[in-house]
């Protein structure tokens, strides 16, 4: 994908239908190519990070989590989905839990602040709950420290933030910066504060038909990155289309681990079901980052899983 500037452009991508081969066959052989699936875990755009930075002579991880791990704004409206995210700053050589740690954590999406607010957790392992709500500002429930008025809760009444957040789809920004470790009241230099900057994505769901001359066919696309635009169908050629925007400002995007993913369900039984599917990325063929998930009886979910590297090629 040679040639794109550091502007905000589209991020074009289509599926295109092509002679029936076995399905199995076409998931072992797609899976297998994506030879570092781990990487899916801990990438930008998806439902978790580890960051690392230093701590004195100490390096301290933090684990940025949400659970259930896919958050989509259909599950939010229809379910009325309340997401779990964890924060658990750690030894990573140890793989023990930092004590008496305060964060002061700040929540973006696209450059407007949702959250800003001090919370605690004398194991390190914080959990905030967040109810999304249609108001005009974020309300945080829960006990407040009397020194700091830092936020705590437990792991079975954790912390509540309601109020407009996870509402739309796409990237939320997570700034979190670590004031107190080790004793409750005790501050680390204002220098010495580890900071950590990192992202975890909610799906915005799209519904889209498919006409077809025997029956129309109700689609669902949900993007992890941004709200799809453009989306189209070429009857001529069985080509589903759309435009994803996409930031290309590498200022942003050089030290972060990027993995975009669009899914598309596409109802069982269809004239789609039981195909194999080839796609295109900006005109580039992207065959082996395209994956099928057959495993459920009533839709088939194709998904585009396409790396930094991919992006830069």
């Amino acid at each position: 994908m040679a040639g794109f500037t550091t502007d905000s452009t589209s991020f074009n991508t289509f599926i295109t239908r092509i002679l029936p081969l076995s399905i199995s066959l076409f998931i072992i052989g797609t899976f297998l190519s994506m030879t570092n699936l781990t990487d899916i875990t801990y990438a930008d755009g998806l439902f978790q990070e580890q960051l690392s930075a230093s701590l004195g002579n100490r390096k301290a991880d933090l684990l940025i989590k949400m659970n259930p791990p896919v958050v989509t704004t259909e599950t939010i409206k229809n379910q009325s989905q309340k997401p779990i995210i964890e924060f658990r700053l750690f030894d990573s050589n140890m793989n023990k839990s930092l004590n008496h740690v305060t964060y002061f954590i700040t929540i973006e999406k696209e450059g407007k602040r949702l959250l800003t607010n001090w919370f605690h957790d004398h194991n390190g392992d914080l959990r905030i709950q967040l109810n999304p709500r249609n108001t005009s500002q974020i309300v945080v429930y829960g006990e407040q420290d009397p020194i700091l008025n830092a936020y705590s809760g437990t792991p079975q009444s954790p912390v509540v933030a309601a109020g407009p957040i996870f509402l739309e789809g796409g990237l939320y920004h997570f700034i979190v910066q670590i004031v107190t470790v080790d004793y409750d009241t005790t501050l680390i230099p204002e220098n010495q504060q580890p900071l950590y900057d990192g992202y975890l994505s909610v799906g915005n769901t799209q519904n889209y038909v498919i006409p077809k001359a025997s029956k129309d066919i109700p689609i669902k696309i949900i993007s992890y990155y941004d709200k799809l635009k453009n989306i189209t169908y070429d009857q001529k050629n069985d080509e589903l289309k759309f435009d994803m925007p996409f930031n290309w400002n590498l200022s942003r995007i050089k030290d972060v681990r990027i993995f975009v993913h669009e899914e598309v369900s596409i109802p069982k039984p269809s004239p789609f079901s039981g195909q194999a599917y080839s796609g295109k990325v900006n005109g580039i063929t992207v065959d082996k980052m395209l994956m099928i998930d057959p495993s459920n009886s009533t839709k088939d979910v194709t998904h585009f899983m396409i790396p930094k590297m991919s992006l830069f090629r």
